[in-house]
């Protein structure tokens, strides 16, 4: 070799070291004529914690530095590398500091003429970081395989044409067949008839990029049928072609069948909801509406002229001044559990129609009020019944108590002028009668006439009270009615000094009779000025005011007051008097009373000698 050629080789070598000793992988030569290495790379230093030196210094240390483990490897791939071939092998050394590593070795023998194996080239490369990356996909692949395997949906996907390339075992537990019965079969093949159609459809949407959730029944081979609720999502190559569709598949059989056989419930309790003779509206803890039947819906549009509106507030459906007695009927429900009354309302033509309303609290399951239910049932056609009985006995009464009283009246007061006549008519008759006595006689006739006149008169206005009862109603404002007494009193009140105090509530009102309402008034508050104490100022207190949906009038003076030891039982009777200091004829209570039941009303009289009178009314409130 010139000197020239070996200076070149030199140089061409030492580049060669210079770029495999810049390498991350050693690069080594073994010559097994000698049994010694040749070359290796300075690399080997990072991968096995020793330089170069000190593996041509120990021939041993190449094999020291193996994973005992793994040593086998390297016993089979000598015998390999000995027969010529090229081995490729992975391992675990132990590098110098104590660490494992797992590195990838690379051989290539050298032959010489007769095909004996003369050297080995080598390379070695560190693939810990490659391999802890494969252990722990692997572990994820495992950990997804047993998610997969264990989830308690439905998986499967399917390629571009439709086949099923994978199930996992609750898949195949809801077709009801095994894995390899499914696997490459079409989709459709498991799709109920009447439902292909839509999944047609769903599939487009699919091959079009959109993930959707959707309901579709699949049939199984004993010809049971699936409904499954399904996550679907397409997948795409890299070139964005379609390759698929993964489905998350959930058995919602048994939910269906319970939301079919619930639909058909709710249907059936609508129905009787819908017909039954009763209005039902159901409001949560706010009262906002949550509910109602047709009824209710009825109702309110006749009643209030306005429809039932879902989460509306009830306030909208009462008339502002019954929301405090109301507010007061709901807490009490919140508590007791229930509440009921009856109520009417006034139709346009003047009449009524009778309810029989219950609030009822709904509870929840920790016993704790979670809304209310009203129940409002007409009973117009049974409380006209009863009315008109009611009525019919009442009447009874009265006329039983009226021809006593007029019996009374013509025992008593008619009796007394007619015999008085006839006793001055025989004086006149009687020829020795002076003309003076006949005069006498003639004025005591005039006398007795007008007695009867009077009584007469009386009792007409008594009968005239039973005919004015079906007189047309009307609102009557107790307000005005106070004013209108005022005024036609106001002589009296100012020369007698009186003091009328009127309270009501607001828009305190009566739908009755308007005359009737004025003279009970009038006859309580003359009453009270005409039997005043001596020398005292008479004051009289006149309240209104709703109580448990009745309108109380209570009527108090300071006056001389009625002894009602002694005549409690005669107090509201005809011609009863009880004053005889006052000119009156004992009239005035007993057609008050008349008048308040005429009403469908109630009156009691409290009083004491020396302390005044109380009178106390109720009407029924509508």
């Amino acid at each position: 070799m010139t000197f020239h050629n070996k200076t070149r080789l030199e140089s061409t070598h030492h580049d060669l070291m210079t770029f495999f000793n810049a390498m991350d992988e050693v690069f080594l030569s073994v010559d097994l004529v000698e049994m010694r290495l040749t070359q290796l790379s300075r690399s080997c230093k990072e991968i096995f914690g020793y330089d170069a030196a000190d593996f041509l210094a120990n021939g041993q240390l190449w094999f020291q530095l193996i994973h005992p483990e793994d040593r086998h490897i390297i016993e089979n791939e000598q015998k390999e590398v000995r027969t010529g071939k090229r081995v490729d092998s992975m391992y675990r050394i132990i590098h110098k500091d104590g660490t494992v590593r797992w590195v990838e070795k690379k051989l290539i023998p050298t032959l010489n003429e007769e095909g004996k194996v003369v050297r080995l080239d080598g390379i070695i490369r560190d693939i810990t970081l490659r391999k802890a990356a494969e252990e722990n996909q692997r572990a994820q692949e495992v950990q997804y395989r047993q998610i997969v395997e264990t989830a308690q949906e439905g998986i499967w996907t399917i390629d571009e044409n439709r086949k099923i390339n994978f199930v996992n075992d609750k898949m195949a537990e809801i077709l009801g067949c095994t894995i390899d019965e499914i696997l490459g079969k079409d989709l459709f093949d498991f799709i109920y008839a009447e439902d292909k159609a839509y999944a047609a459809v769903c599939m487009e949407r699919r091959r079009n990029g959109i993930k959707e959730n959707i309901e579709i029944r699949y049939i199984t081979p004993s010809g049971n049928i699936v409904w499954a609720w399904i996550a679907a999502n397409p997948f795409f190559d890299e070139k964005g072609q379609y390759k698929g569709a993964l489905a998350m598949v959930t058995n919602i059989t048994y939910r269906k069948f319970s939301e079919e056989a619930l639909q058909k419930s709710e249907a059936n309790l609508r129905t009787i909801y819908d017909n039954t003779d009763n209005a039902y509206v159901l409001f949560d803890e706010q009262l906002n509406i949550v509910s109602f039947n047709v009824l209710a819906q009825k109702y309110s549009e006749e009643q209030n002229k306005k429809s039932l509106v879902v989460n509306s507030h009830f306030e909208e459906y009462f008339p502002p001044e019954r929301l405090p007695a109301i507010k007061k009927i709901l807490a009490d429900v919140a508590i007791n559990g229930s509440y009921e009354y009856e109520i009417s309302t006034v139709n346009s033509d003047g009449s009524s129609n009778w309810y029989h309303v219950r609030w009822l609290a709904v509870r929840n399951n920790d016993n704790k009020n979670c809304g209310f239910i009203l129940v409002n049932n007409n009973i117009t056609a049974s409380k006209r019944i009863e009315l008109e009985r009611e009525k019919i006995t009442g009447d009874l009464i009265k006329r039983v108590i009226d021809l006593e009283q007029f019996n009374y009246i013509i025992s008593h007061n008619l009796r007394a002028p007619v015999a008085t006549i006839q006793g001055l008519l025989l004086m006149i008759k009687n020829k020795k009668t002076r003309q003076d006595e006949t005069e006498q006689a003639f004025e005591g006739i005039m006398q007795s006439t007008k007695d009867m006149d009077t009584v007469i008169h009386d009792l007409n206005n008594i009968l005239q009270v039973r005919e004015l009862i079906h007189e047309k109603k009307e609102v009557v404002n107790l307000n005005e009615i106070a004013r209108e007494i005022s005024t036609n009193l106001a002589p009296v009140i100012s020369t007698q000094n009186v003091r009328l105090n009127f309270i009501f509530e607001d828009d305190a009102s009566l739908f009755t009779i308007r005359r009737f309402i004025y003279s009970i008034f009038y006859n309580l508050i003359s009453n009270s000025i005409k039997f005043r104490k001596d020398e005292v100022s008479p004051v009289v207190h006149v309240n209104g005011y709703i109580d448990n949906y009745k309108l109380r009038l209570v009527f108090r003076d300071n006056g001389k007051g009625i002894d009602l030891v002694r005549h409690r039982s005669k107090i509201f009777g005809l011609y009863q008097r009880f004053d005889i200091t006052t000119q009156g004829k004992g009239i005035g209570l007993f057609m008050v009373k008349t008048q308040v039941e005429a009403l469908g009303g109630k009156i009691e009289l409290k009083s004491k000698l020396g302390e005044g009178t109380e009178c106390i009314i109720e009407f029924p409130s509508t």
